[in-house]
């Protein structure tokens, strides 16, 4: 895969995720495409390119997102780490593997995520939490095969 053509369809993620996907949530959960793409770099490319994705994608998310800036940063640079050692050491082949690694992924993004917005004095509750928490994951993982069919990654 071409590092031009991940950053192209990150860009695109990201004005998508900002703009269109507010209309697309499922019992308000939406799909994290930034957190795709940037675990999507994981899988297919070396680690200082896919690092370099993970942090743009960060840099993006973090300039419009809740948290402090840095936070997606360092999380999606550790989402890539991650990723690059197992499919180092696993081989991940097929989209179902790499589907249910990314909804693992998404599941600790996500958890992350709302346990920073708890602790920084904002209140969410229980069933709230778990169903942003449970179906963001789902419907992150989910659409990797459409982010795969774009960038025409055949496996």
């Amino acid at each position: 895969m071409k590092i031009s053509t991940l950053i192209f369809i990150m860009l695109i993620a990201g004005i998508f995720q900002l703009t269109c996907l507010e209309h697309l949530n499922f019992l308000g959960a939406r799909p994290d495409l930034l957190l795709l793409t940037a675990v999507t770099a994981g899988f297919f490319l070396e680690f200082p390119k896919a690092l370099m994705i993970a942090v743009l994608a960060g840099i993006f998310k973090d300039a419009f997102g809740l948290a402090s800036f840095g936070f997606n940063i360092v999380l999606f640079g550790l989402w890539v780490f991650l990723t690059v050692k197992i499919t180092r050491k696993i081989s991940i082949e097929d989209n179902l593997t790499r589907t249910v690694a990314l909804f693992a992924i998404a599941l600790l993004q996500n958890i992350i995520s709302g346990f920073y917005l708890t602790f920084s004095g904002g209140f969410v509750t229980l069933g709230i939490f778990l169903r942003i928490v449970l179906l963001g994951s789902l419907y992150t993982s989910l659409s990797l095969p459409l982010i795969l069919k774009i960038a025409k990654i055949r496996v």
